[in-house]
């Protein structure tokens, strides 16, 4: 029952601009983060991502990546973001940051930023629901980067069988569980829609 936050495109793209080149680890988790939140793959494959995965047709460009979980392949429009920040580090994303110490830096990163909303989490202790208060930092961790890519996607009208596409889901079920969507979310991005025309 634990609530999984997501970030919204506003929310990446500020911590994108968040000044931290006074602590460069910060930055390298930082930047590998926003790829992931443009990308949606696994904390394991993002750092695995070189210039060999980039794959051009005529005018447009994919990352095209076989993920080391499923073996599945995965093809994805290269964003303008995930391009420059690879450039920035020559297509050598760092490997030295370990899953425990990279949800960490995150938290400190976060909080820089000011994601310091209050988000209610429901959890079932010894049997009973229990509502417990965290600052939305507190909560962000390498799959909130994964959780961002498809709940973006997915509010801005993409299909979900081409976001699992993406994210390398088999079966719909397990994919909508990365759907952070709050029931105002989901009414305003329906709210347009020719059926709510009548």
């Amino acid at each position: 029952d634990v609530k999984h936050i997501y970030l919204s495109t506003d929310e990446i793209e500020k911590l994108y601009k968040l000044k931290l080149s006074v602590i460069p680890s910060w930055e390298a988790v930082r930047d590998i983060f926003v790829i992931g939140c443009y990308i949606g793959l696994r904390f394991q494959d993002l750092t695995n991502i070189n210039e060999r995965n980039i794959k051009k047709e005529g005018d447009n460009e994919f990352i095209e990546f076989t993920t080391n979980k499923t073996g599945e392949r995965v093809l994805i429009p290269l964003a303008k973001t995930v391009r420059e920040i690879l450039n920035k580090y020559n297509y050598q994303l760092t490997k030295a940051i370990c899953n425990q110490k990279f949800n960490a830096y995150l938290k400190f990163i976060g909080q820089r930023g000011g994601f310091n909303e209050t988000v209610e989490v429901v959890k079932t202790v010894g049997g009973l629901k229990q509502s417990f208060e965290y600052k939305k930092y507190e909560l962000i961790t390498t799959h909130t980067a994964r959780r961002s890519f498809a709940t973006n996607a997915f509010l801005q009208g993409m299909p979900a069988i081409n976001i699992m596409k993406m994210t390398g889901h088999k079966t719909e079920s397990v994919f909508m569980k990365y759907i952070c969507i709050s029931q105002e979310e989901n009414a305003t991005s329906i709210m347009n829609h020719q059926f709510f025309k009548n």
